[in-house]
């Protein structure tokens, strides 16, 4: 049986594998493949996680050649923690630091107040803003991929230009801020 595995950032990869190999043989094969290590990997088929390692391709439900399954990597907290921990610390390293919450408090006000008042809410908002990043950075990928499909396109060539150069400002930012922070601030004279 031939099964072809696709990354969220679209990178396929197509293992020939018996029908009765169990998921746990499968995904070691897979982080051969890949790279993505067993423990970072979450396979999908049909919109249903496969996550009994024991069962076999055959008792999982998939039959036949070049079936498409998604393997992503899941978000693992270096201190193997659980996420509600890692945001509570956050929560308090925030309240016990004023500078940071002043800061917070400017740039958004609503996860400074959730980190007052209600540590759930802060929970929350802090896995939303983690997932619009994530997001941003997928479809970024995406975009790029689509706009390096058609190399003769001009317009494909316009925003590719556009982002290279939005890039560069970027990078000049970066270097001036740690560099020549004093341009950045307000430097009172006693």
């Amino acid at each position: 049986m031939e099964l072809t595995f696709i990354t969220d950032l679209g990178q396929p990869f197509v293992v020939e594998i018996d029908p009765n190999m169990e998921l746990e043989n499968v995904m070691a094969l897979l982080e051969a493949e890949s790279g993505i290590p067993i423990a970072e990997q979450s396979i999908s088929f049909e919109n249903k996680e496969l996550d009994d390692p024991k069962r076999t391709m055959q008792e999982l439900g998939l039959s036949g050649d070049k079936v498409m399954l998604l393997l992503r990597r899941k978000v693992i907290n270096p201190a193997g923690q659980p996420v509600q921990q890692d945001a509570e610390m956050m929560r308090l390293q925030i309240l016990g630091d004023p500078n940071l919450m002043n800061q917070l408090r400017e740039s958004q006000p609503e996860i400074a107040d959730a980190a007052l008042n209600n540590p759930q809410r802060f929970a929350e908002l802090l896995r939303q803003t983690q997932e619009r990043q994530y997001q941003a950075e997928l479809d970024q990928q995406r975009e790029i991929s689509r706009l390096n499909a058609d190399p003769f396109d001009l317009e494909a060539q316009r925003k590719i230009e556009e982002a290279i150069r939005q890039q560069g400002v970027l990078e000049n930012l970066q270097h001036a801020l740690e560099y020549s922070p004093e341009n950045f601030g307000r430097v009172t004279m006693l």
